[in-house]
């Protein structure tokens, strides 16, 4: 710690062993800027508005290899259970070997209303950027080895959306990088996975 520390002294180049490790540190810092930044919260969140039932309608994705069939992001979101200490329960589908699959994982509450993260190949910070009693617009930022992932999905309270959250939808992939080809609609997708399924 001290050969650290004398290594960071005013003056004093950082040594070759010290430059990954702040570079790494500022690369953490960065992306923890962009995402307070770049990714709006819904104002005066509740975590009591997005429990529930939902249904996936639609899928966007920085890469879009993650959320076509098989890929790692294809899923369908089937329920929101807040816990005793703030935490959500977020259950959903996904398919294995041509059947669907239950799974879930715990997003877990962070200082900033509507904003949680957990582990999923690497750090993901999940935003819940719109949210009403109809539709929920979510927005993962996943950081991995790999470099990084943003997927944003639309859900609805029923399993076809309508007009419902389309437009502010549309304006927030927009805002992430995330071109109209690279959105799947996952409400006429005949093989999507629900609670009814086997």
């Amino acid at each position: 710690m001290r050969a650290a520390a004398a290594s960071l002294r005013p003056g004093k180049e950082p040594t070759a062993e010290m430059q990954p490790l702040l570079l790494s540190l500022l690369w953490s810092l960065a992306w923890a800027l962009q995402d307070q930044r770049q990714v709006p919260v819904q104002p005066a969140f509740r975590p009591e508005q997005v429990e529930g039932r939902w249904h996936t309608i639609k899928l966007g994705a920085t890469d879009r290899a993650a959320i076509e069939e098989g890929g790692s992001y294809r899923c369908y979101m089937s329920s929101i259970r807040l816990l005793e200490n703030g935490d959500l329960k977020v259950t959903y589908f996904h398919r294995q070997d041509g059947r669907c699959v239950e799974d879930f994982y715990i997003a877990e509450k962070t200082d900033s209303p509507g904003r949680y993260t957990f582990e999923y190949e690497g750090k993901n910070y999940l935003t819940f950027v719109a949210a009403s009693d109809d539709f929920v617009i979510m927005d993962l930022e996943n950081h991995s080895d790999r470099g990084q992932l943003i997927v944003a999905e639309l859900h609805s309270r029923a399993p076809w959306a309508g007009e419902l959250g389309q437009e502010a939808y549309r304006k927030h992939t927009q805002s992430r990088g995330i071109r109209p080809d690279d959105v799947v609609d996952l409400s006429v997708d005949p093989a999507r996975c629900s609670p009814s399924e086997p």
